[in-house]
């Protein structure tokens, strides 16, 4: 096993709020890394939010380091860092294809933090959070793929009474299964995935006129995907082996594909406009 976490120290807080998650999507609809603040900003505020609430995010975001920003005249461009721009990147570069087959054992991140650290402790496993990491049980974070790059951007050194190794756990596929299962809790997730399938498919046998490229189309098409496309990014890419025989993210996944059909071509075409129409006033956070 080699010793612990290194990288530059930085926070790793994961931001508050319902609407956090829901930034990248939005970056996902622009098809785009980095947005100018005046458009992130009218964005948030098809959402729902206010412009003071919508800075105040941004401005969390970039605290929490899940946005950078650079100057541009009197305003900024944000764009994604850490692990959103990880995630982002693995949903807009995946290719269809099979699961990836059971090596037989899980890469784990193994860890020992004094409660007078606790800060770190919760930073080490908010960062685990994003990288998808399960919790095999105290002290345990398991992973089917070696993903300490992603912490290794989020994290410092641990402190000094503090340990971080990594290494593999080697299971038989039964035994990792039931592991698994518990590990990213794939019961409750399973039920989730089900409820937004045909929350989803309701939704799209309920539409009659055609959506206009409008905020109102956008703010209705991310009330509808965003929570089932955050579950979705809550367990890592499985071997088939260890998945329940009754899993429904594909079931998910069809749901998804036809509202996108029906609401993201309109959504992009919005977007598309604000952005082609310049910033606007500047937006500092």
């Amino acid at each position: 096993m080699s010793k612990s976490v290194t990288g530059p120290a930085g926070p790793a807080h994961a931001s508050r709020g319902p609407h956090t998650a829901l930034v990248p999507f939005l970056y996902g609809v622009a098809r785009r890394e980095e947005l100018p603040g005046v458009v992130l900003v009218r964005l948030l505020t098809d959402l729902g939010l206010s412009e003071g609430a919508a800075r105040s995010l941004i401005a969390r975001m970039r605290r929490d380091g899940l946005l950078a920003a650079t100057p541009r005249g009197r305003g900024a461009d944000y764009r994604l860092a850490g692990g959103f721009l990880a995630d982002f990147r693995r949903a807009r570069d995946r290719q269809p294809g099979p699961p990836p087959a059971w090596e037989g054992r899980f890469h784990a991140v193994f860890y020992t933090v004094p409660e007078a650290q606790r800060a770190y402790r919760d930073r080490l496993r908010r960062a685990a959070t994003l990288a998808r990491y399960g919790l095999m049980q105290p002290g345990v974070l398991i992973s089917p793929t070696d993903r300490r790059a992603l912490l290794v951007a989020e994290l410092g050194d641990p402190p000094p009474a503090g340990t971080v190794y990594h290494g593999h756990v080697g299971l038989p596929v039964a035994d990792a299964a039931e592991v698994a299962y518990r590990a990213w809790d794939l019961a409750e997730l399973n039920g989730r995935f089900r409820e937004h399938a045909a929350r989803l498919r309701a939704a799209v046998r309920g539409w009659s006129a055609p959506p206009e490229p409008d905020g109102a189309t956008l703010a209705a098409y991310v009330r509808l995907l965003g929570g089932a496309l955050v579950d979705t990014v809550r367990v890592p890419p499985l071997p088939a082996e260890l998945l329940p025989a009754d899993w429904a993210l594909p079931e998910l996944h069809a749901a998804v594909g036809e509202v996108f059909a029906r609401c993201g071509p309109p959504s992009h075409a919005y977007v598309a406009r604000l952005l082609a129409a310049g910033t606007g006033d500047a937006v500092t956070p």
